[in-house]
């Protein structure tokens, strides 16, 4: 029960939750000591109980010709801010993103771009988020939702070559 009831308390602020699996300190980081995250320049912004807001901000290496964000740089700042998310819910070691679907509804046009993720549904084993990526003018320009794995153990569950 104990678990059911961590689950409903979304959306507390979680900015002095020192303890917490998922804290804003500790999840800012993972991000800031993930080298690819942090290449991109993602930053954590907000993280409360099954929510995350990230950011990339204005930066020429996530443009493509003509002057348009990157698509890939857009998939992994919904990736990393469902995974954010289920990170504050989680109460296993780690998680794997075993599922992504993005949709692309406005080219973002500068490089700086937000995105919030909420749970919408977590279990002991899976948890499923949906993502929404603005523009720096505030109009939604991807909307992503995603499946996340739960690890309980330091290992991955998959055979490592």
């Amino acid at each position: 029960m104990e678990f059911f009831n961590y689950m409903f308390q979304f959306g507390k602020s979680m900015e002095n939750d020192k303890n917490d699996f998922g804290s804003f300190a500790r999840l800012a980081s993972i991000i800031k000591g993930d080298p690819f995250l942090k290449h991109l320049g993602v930053e954590v912004l907000d993280v409360g109980r099954g929510y995350a807001k990230l950011r990339i901000g204005e930066a020429e290496h996530v443009l493509r010709h003509g002057g348009i964000v990157n698509g890939g740089a857009i998939s992994t700042l919904i990736d990393a801010t469902g995974g954010t998310a289920t990170a504050t819910v989680n109460q296993g070691k780690n998680q794997v993103t075993i599922e992504l679907k993005v949709n692309f509804l406005e080219a973002v046009k500068k490089g700086e771009m937000t995105c919030e993720a909420r749970v919408i549904r977590a279990g002991r084993n899976i948890v499923v988020c949906e993502m929404d990526l603005f523009d720096q003018e505030g109009r939604t320009c991807a909307k992503g939702i995603g499946t996340w794995m739960v690890l309980y153990e330091d290992k991955f569950p998959f055979p490592q070559k």
